[in-house]
């Protein structure tokens, strides 16, 4: 009797592992508080973070050491056209036209006094 296989789906793209990323610093003799030393930070940790938040220049840095670009270490970071999707820049949402205009903020009040 033979086994049925089932095509699997695609996968999305994954992050490297922090994990990863810092053993292929290693193979390629750096280390994370060298690259931040190297490039003039001066809290050797600094680099640290961008193996959990988004951080951009030190994730060029650390994927310009491997290289390789920085969508393909940390694809879930960046969109489709090799952009960073951090956020929607832009205008910020105006207030409903029936809300009531703050206290606080004299530029949404205009019945306060600017001045």
């Amino acid at each position: 009797m033979s086994a049925i296989t089932t095509p699997e789906k695609a996968s999305p793209a994954k992050d490297w592992h922090p994990a990863d990323v810092v053993a292929a610093l290693h193979r390629k003799g750096f280390s994370l508080r060298q690259l931040a030393l190297l490039n003039g930070y001066t809290n050797g940790n600094s680099l640290n973070s961008a193996l959990r938040r988004p951080y951009p220049l030190a994730e060029a840095l650390i994927a310009e050491v491997l290289g390789q670009d920085p969508q393909a270490i940390w694809p879930t970071r960046y969109g489709n056209d090799g952009r960073p999707n951090r956020g929607q820049s832009g205008a910020k949402p105006k207030l409903p036209s029936k809300a009531k205009p703050s206290r606080l903020r004299p530029s949404r009040n205009p019945q306060m006094q600017v001045g």
